[in-house]
């Protein structure tokens, strides 16, 4: 049975009762109707993990562990934010469910580390079914920490370690290049622009391999790897949009040199700091003062082809912040025939809070599927009229799927929270080749980066 989101605002009891039916709604923490399509699993909410958030410039921020005999594993980080007591402010806590049993738990990896979202973990499996999570601080220190976990024990951790850069630290990106397919970790660093370490597994150390993307202000960089994971696809933007108008850019590293979308090198020798700019890579899409870029995420098509989902700010011409971000729209963009195609592909509605008038609820790619999208708006996704729930008269930001048969030129989408009475976040579809899609995203309220109270909930339906 098909569902329209034209109807958002149900108007009688029966459309309502039969809304919650064809959705499987379920009443939510704050009563009214919060419906979810499926049933929620929420992973915060306990007395020492009392809520949860993510940035989205650290990847990959959730995985699916294999090999174990238990089944595939879901882990996952999060910050938590100390509301009243402070012994939980800051806390980086890892999450854990094992899929077949529906099993979950979690681990602290580190204690009042710091209350910023932007100093959650990139997770990797390793090849002895350890993992390892990799996370720094906010550009607060010059650390880039790291623990292992023992192999498939998701709550068994080993001691924290840490690398020292020569600058302040921001991110982890945890990816592999090369014909050894080496782990590398990107994060930004010396210049205030995207540096990159190499694992060592024999020491089980870190040692500096160069530096990506030079730029006069701060580049911010997505990562994906080809399937063959020998290839690391480079997706850039000019500076934070707040200080520029960006401009979307590609290119591949294979960790020795950057090429840009045709395969033609642009640096020979990542390991020293004479690096390219961004706009020396190829250029995805060309931005303005109406048509302010930033990436949410990447990901492969079935032939490794990268595929980009961003953001456009369209109202903040000649405002100074805190005047601007009320009209967003999400793009697609594509590697097709050689060459960049992109779509605006749905409304994004409103930025989230004042002076980051660029964050916006965001985009994930379905990593096996890129036709399959999951995006947060307050915003009618085809119309842009304000979503405003039935079970409370406000405003909200939902979760909408969108399904695209023209290689993403256009989606149809429908709603997968509906009527909410606290918004829906930052959803992220962890790379799994399983029978089920898990959709993971922040539920509540967001005030900042350094201030939230929002809780981690997902959802697991059958693909």
């Amino acid at each position: 049975m098909a569902w329209s989101i034209i109807g958002y605002r149900m108007r009688t009891a029966v459309a309502v009762a039969s809304v919650m039916m064809l959705l499987s709604g379920c009443l939510g923490p704050s009563g009214g109707l919060n419906m979810v399509r499926g049933t929620p699993i929420v992973f915060t909410g306990s007395a020492d993990q009392p809520n949860g958030a993510w940035c989205w410039f650290q990847d990959e921020r959730a995985i699916v562990a294999t090999g174990s005999r238990g089944g595939p594993v879901l882990l996952f980080t999060s910050v938590s934010a100390g509301q009243q007591e402070s012994t939980e402010r800051g806390d980086l806590d890892l999450h854990w469910l094992v899929l077949e049993t529906g099993e979950k738990g979690a681990v602290e990896l580190a204690d009042r580390f710091e209350q910023d979202d932007h100093n959650v973990a990139a997770l990797h499996q390793l090849d002895d079914g350890r993992t390892m999570a990799v996370y720094a601080k906010h550009g607060s220190d010059n650390e880039i920490r790291y623990r292992l976990s023992s192999p498939h024990a998701p709550s068994s951790w080993g001691r924290e370690s840490s690398y020292v850069e020569e600058a302040p630290v921001t991110y982890s990106n945890l990816l592999t290049a090369g014909a050894d397919r080496s782990l590398l970790n990107f994060s930004r660093s010396r210049g205030w622009n995207p540096n990159f370490v190499v694992f060592d597994p024999a020491t089980q150390t870190w040692q500096y391999g160069g530096r990506l993307l030079a730029s006069q202000g701060r580049p911010y960089v997505k990562y994906a790897n080809t399937r063959s994971g020998d290839i690391i696809h480079v997706v850039a933007t000019d500076q934070h949009p707040r200080d520029f108008n960006n401009s979307i850019y590609h290119g591949m590293t294979d960790g020795r040199v950057l090429m840009d979308a045709d395969g033609t090198v642009i640096d020979g020798d990542l390991s020293d700091q004479d690096a390219a700019t961004p706009s020396q890579l190829s250029l995805v899409f060309q931005g303005d003062a109406d048509n302010v870029a930033w990436m949410a995420d990447v990901e492969t098509d079935g032939d490794d082809r990268p595929v980009i989902a961003f953001s456009v700010q369209k109202d903040g011409r000649g405002l100074p912040p805190r005047q601007g971000g009320s009209d967003h729209r999400y793009h697609l963009a594509r590697f097709i025939g050689g060459r960049w195609v992109q779509h605006e592909i749905a409304y994004a509605g409103e930025r989230l809070y004042p002076f980051e008038d660029d964050y916006t609820g965001l985009v994930a790619i379905d990593p096996l599927n890129p036709d399959y999208l999951v995006i947060s708006t307050n915003a009618h996704p085809d119309t842009g009229e304000p979503l405003v729930s039935d079970a409370d008269g406000k405003r909200h930001y939902e979760l909408f799927e969108g399904r695209s048969k023209d290689e993403g030129a256009s989606f149809k989408w429908r709603p997968l929270t509906l009527n909410s009475t606290e918004d829906n976040l930052r959803p992220i579809i962890p790379n799994w080749d399983g029978p089920q899609r898990i959709v993971l995203w922040m539920r509540g309220s967001y005030r900042s980066y350094t201030d939230w109270d929002t809780q981690i909930y997902g959802v697991v339906h059958r693909r």
